[in-house]
């Protein structure tokens, strides 16, 4: 839901039209069921997004006729959200809707609550996983004593809103006016959730459609004090050959900045020493042969048990002797559960495996020549984005992958037929290397164990978002290093 919220500001829709339009179908769906004309009202707010819907909520309720009043629980001073201070800046300006601030649990208890004949509960929304604190879990617990009829704004506060489960103390609501969807949570307890109304928005169905700055919301959550190195993503890459050094320091590379902890690179020994050049932040560790092949096997695999991504492809090359090493290398890792992102020679030699992948454990980045190989068929370029998806859809469906098919709009596709546009990105970018950057992307945010469609929508959002800053800012001559510099300043 956050995701979806995030993308459609992305589109251009204002958060605060979006809280809007809730406050709006909150009292629009309380007015529906009642006469609400001359009836006192009590609307319990947080002061989170959830106490900002119960804001915009008093103002319509109160326009119908109602005698609103609203219980803010927490210190007005800590509403952070632009568009919720906003609508509690509007409910101070006015005088027909008293308001009660109550930051103690004793403030809490000496609320009148018998004399309200409906009481809207906006004290916490969705995304809560810790038990209740006070003076939020009195303020439930009043909520439950009153004898009125209790609507909660999207979910009864206390819900867990993935699991149902009950986190301390929750508001056991008649009804529940659900924002856009319901929550999973609401359809695990309808003991607590009573009578389910689930109202639009304004969330376009293109939100779900498209890369944005919710697909990167995802992976961009504060690091915890208590982070260790480590923990958030060892990542191997396997490529180089006798021809190409660039390909797998420019992958790793791109990995650190994405902010994975450490990244071991894999390469022949005939151009070991040129990516350990690239960088001393990358880990190279050498195998004893001009080219990857059968040799290697071994070594890769004991490496690949002490990281949690493994990146095959980058500036492999296309020897005989290196495809069978590939194809048993997939084999062995698909077999170990290992979440691997596959690229360049290694999507060619994927194709001739018939390897197909447990769900979310692998994420395709083929160009069109690349998918057109994978697929096995003669098929024309096409700009078409029906026609691209359609190609995309069928080889993530064929390999069992999520595939990322880089061109002027990427297409991310799902097994299961989910989709995405992104429209990021800069011709520019056309340049060498740039390929093997979305891999370390790529890589680096798989790390985090959210799904690989998220994940692949995030990287191609932040890849071509990067591209774009690189080629205003150098007038459209970049190379691939510039993007991956700009990768921080686009995440944040």
């Amino acid at each position: 839901m956050r995701v979806l919220e995030l993308n459609a500001e992305h589109l251009g829709i204002r958060l605060g039209t979006l809280m809007e339009n809730a406050g709006r179908e909150v009292a629009r769906t309380i007015a529906s069921h009642l006469d609400i004309s001359k009836k006192k009202i009590a609307i319990f707010c947080g002061i989170g997004g959830n106490g900002g819907d119960g804001f915009v909520a008093a103002r319509h309720l109160s326009e119908a006729g109602a005698s609103v009043e609203v219980f803010l629980v927490g210190n007005p001073h800590r509403i952070s959200a632009e568009h919720t201070r906003t609508n509690w800046d509007i409910l101070q300006n006015m005088i027909s809707i008293p308001i009660h601030i109550f930051s103690t649990e004793s403030d809490v208890k000496r609320i009148d609550i018998k004399q309200f004949d409906i009481l809207v509960d906006g004290l916490l929304g969705f995304g809560l996983t810790s038990k209740v604190r006070e003076p939020i879990a009195t303020a439930i617990k009043v909520v439950n004593k009153a004898p009125g009829i209790k609507y909660s704004i999207d979910i009864p506060s206390g819900l867990d809103s993935d699991t149902g489960k009950i986190l301390g103390t929750a508001v056991r609501a008649d009804h529940t006016i659900t924002m856009h969807a319901p929550k999973p949570g609401l359809l695990k307890n309808p003991e607590v959730v009573g009578t389910l109304h689930v109202v639009a928005i304004g969330i376009p169905e293109d939100a779900y459609h498209i890369c944005g700055k919710g697909d990167l919301w995802l992976f961009n959550r504060p690091r915890p004090k208590t982070a260790h190195k480590g923990e958030f993503g060892r990542i191997l890459i396997v490529g180089g050959s006798d021809t190409y050094s660039g390909a797998p320091a420019l992958a790793g590379m791109a990995a650190l900045r994405t902010g994975a902890d450490l990244v071991t690179v894999i390469a022949p020994e005939s151009v070991a020493s040129s990516i350990r050049s690239y960088s001393p932040n990358l880990m190279v560790k050498v195998v004893d042969s001009p080219n990857l092949d059968r040799s290697c096997l071994d070594i890769v695999l004991d490496e690949a048990l002490r990281n949690d991504i493994i990146a095959l492809g980058p500036g492999m090359g296309t020897a005989s002797d290196t495809q069978t090493f590939f194809k048993e290398l997939a084999e062995s890792l698909a077999s170990l559960g290992k979440p691997l992102v596959i690229d360049a020679d290694g999507l060619r030699a994927l194709a001739e495996t018939g390897q197909v992948f447990e769900p979310n454990k692998a994420i395709l980045t083929p160009h069109w020549g690349e998918m057109k190989a994978l697929l096995k068929k003669k098929i024309k370029t096409t700009f078409s984005l029906d026609e691209r998806l359609d190609y995309a859809k069928e080889t993530a469906l064929r390999y069992g992958a999520v595939v990322l098919l880089k061109g002027p709009v990427d297409v991310v596709a799902a097994p299961d037929g989910r989709y995405k546009f992104n429209h990021t990105g800069d011709p520019a970018m056309t340049v060498g290397g740039t390929g093997d950057v979305l891999t370390g992307i790529t890589a680096a945010l798989f790390a985090h164990k959210h799904d690989a469609f998220y994940t692949a929508s995030a990287a191609a959002f932040i890849s071509g978002l990067a591209g774009e800053r690189a080629a205003d800012e150098l007038g459209g001559r970049i190379v691939a290093t510039d993007c991956i510099e700009k990768i921080p300043k686009v995440m944040a």
